[in-house]
């Protein structure tokens, strides 16, 4: 299928990231949010996103301009009427999700595919909602969508197998490294990622200085970033969230969040955001 026209539905970093790489892959993206506010700042980052792209040489001011043509943003949902391809991005809860795509299945075209870009939650369990299961499948982009090469492609039991090519395609045509996953809670990344958090965690909480933990994992796994200067980058709140969220689904000992760390961030130690997580920030 040529995806010529696709709406996106969330104006967060990810819908905004992902319009960008669709925009650049030459194809007319609308994304809708049902907050005026979310999509002045959609525009905003999206313009800061560009600039930064021509500033770096990575993208031509040309290019940069034609992106910015045909990306649009929208507090109504025709666009879904008319799309080829619609991806949810909306907060990480099922409730809402199923909510969204529960609309969007009514609206889009038949021959339209949906997808999600949650992170952990399982894409069988939001299939249903569209009203196409055969025609529904996962797509997690990574943050930020322009720079992050990966894309989890995740089929359910349901899906077509012409559909799985089809995102897989779309995926490659937006300049992304597909992989298709297994549609388990956190699939590749954010499965083996809480694990090693976790893991990280407990071994920080039996004395070890965080600096200390990263450095073994950096050079004895040859990991570029270790996993507690990861989760300061991503956001602690978000990290709790993505435990919370694995182990509620799964039930593993390996994902419950240690007292301690969920003190650290109900405590307001965020990461780099806040100044201050696993290591301290922006210091005088």
């Amino acid at each position: 299928m040529n995806v010529e026209r696709m709406a996106i539905i969330g104006a967060g970093t990810m819908g905004t990231g992902i319009a960008q790489v669709a925009g650049q892959a030459g194809i007319a993206v609308t994304v809708i949010d049902t907050v005026e506010a979310a999509l002045d700042q959609s525009c905003r980052a999206l313009r800061r996103s560009l600039k930064t792209a021509v500033e770096k040489e990575k993208l031509t001011q040309q290019e940069a301009d034609r992106v910015r043509e045909l990306v649009g943003c929208s507090t109504e949902w025709h666009a879904v009427e008319e799309a080829d391809w619609v991806i949810e991005a909306v907060f990480e809860d099922m409730a809402i999700k199923r909510k969204v795509l529960t609309r969007a299945g009514k609206l889009a075209p038949d021959h339209a595919i949906i997808s999600s870009n949650t992170s952990t939650l399982q894409i069988g369990a939001l299939a249903d909602a569209t009203g196409r299961p055969t025609r529904f499948i996962g797509m997690h982009f990574f943050n930020p969508p322009p720079a992050m090469k990966l894309v989890e492609i995740v089929p359910t039991e349901r899906t077509g197998k012409t559909i799985v090519e089809e995102a897989v395609a779309l995926a490659e045509r937006m300049g992304k490294q597909p992989a298709v996953a297994p549609d388990i809670p956190g699939f590749f990344v954010n499965r083996g990622f809480g694990a090693l958090l976790s893991a990280a965690i407990d071994i920080w909480l039996h004395g070890a200085e965080p600096k200390d933990i990263d450095t073994a994992m950096e050079l004895g796994l040859s990991h570029r970033m270790g996993p507690l200067a990861t989760a300061d980058l991503i956001g602690l709140d978000i990290c709790l969230a993505l435990l919370d969220s694995l182990h509620e689904q799964t039930g593993h000992a390996r994902f419950e969040v240690a007292p301690e760390f969920r003190a650290m961030v109900e405590g307001g130690k965020l990461g780099r955001k806040s100044g201050e997580g696993f290591y301290v920030y922006n210091e005088e």
